[in-house]
């Protein structure tokens, strides 16, 4: 097809990626909204790209579909991560990528791939007293800033109004995404919904948010290992000890090609 882009799209528990190799587009705000806009375009949480970096497999920049890039993506990385193995000739056991900021492992764990969140800074950077809408709070930056909130029945919650009022706070000078978390009755197991800045809507999965929520609950509970998190998209799971680990469900949707 003459004027067109191939690409690949990943889900990671419902967080889903369109994914473009070596694109020869320029990453424009523009092309970005439409190419994953829902109804005109292919329809996505956002765009990763591909291209080569010294030393590692790939780099990978995130582009959300308000057209605005973000630092870090971890359902993104593990989305790449798997696209880069099923291509590879000979599969390895852990891959290397860089993000905007750090260089992330990646190691093949049973079917699917885990991460290493090496990028973890800032926690309780900033003052939360000034929020008593909900039980607990707690901010984290797990490659993206993370504010997060423990609330009685997360399902309850109209999400898109209330989180963005936090989203958007003047605490927060690069703004956050914004968590709920609810305890539930199974050992070490809680429910998540997760407000994605740059989506500026709820998402089925957030890997970062997912982090996020599992130091929180560390931080709050003296949780640690796994911790098992329900979202829209799935369950996933949070290692956290010496080193922290996220995983979960990563789906090949569909390839094709976009009409430019």
């Amino acid at each position: 097809m003459k004027n067109s882009l191939k690409f690949t799209k990943f889900s990671g528990n419902g967080n889903d990626f369109i994914i473009l190799d070596h694109p020869t587009v320029e990453m424009t705000p523009t092309f970005v909204k439409k190419m994953c806009d829902r109804h005109f375009g292919v329809g996505a949480d956002g765009i990763l790209t591909l291209t080569d970096f010294i030393g590692t497999d790939g780099e990978m920049r995130i582009y959300n579909a308000d057209g605005g890039e973000a630092e870090m993506c971890g359902n993104g990385l593990r989305c790449l991560a798997t696209y880069i193995d099923q291509k590879q000739n000979h599969a390895k056991n852990a891959y290397r990528i860089k993000t905007m900021n750090a260089t992330y492992e990646v190691v093949r764990q049973n079917d699917a791939f885990a991460i290493e969140m090496s990028e973890i800074k800032d926690k309780n950077l900033y003052d939360l007293s000034q929020f008593h809408e909900f039980d607990r709070s707690f901010f984290i930056n797990t490659g993206v800033p993370h504010l997060v909130f423990l609330v009685k029945d997360a399902k309850a919650i109209d999400i898109k109004p209330t989180a963005a009022r936090y989203r958007y706070h003047s605490t927060f000078p690069n703004g956050t995404n914004v968590s709920f978390v609810e305890i539930q009755k199974d050992y070490q197991t809680a429910y998540v919904r997760t407000y994605e800045r740059g989506v500026e809507d709820e998402t089925h999965s957030c890997g970062t948010g997912l982090t996020a929520s599992a130091l929180a609950l560390n931080f709050w509970n003296g949780w640690k290992e796994v911790i098992t998190l329900k979202t829209l998209g799935g369950t996933q799971k949070v290692l956290v000890g010496n080193k922290v680990f996220y995983s979960g469900e990563v789906k090949h949707c569909f390839s094709g090609e976009y009409s430019l």
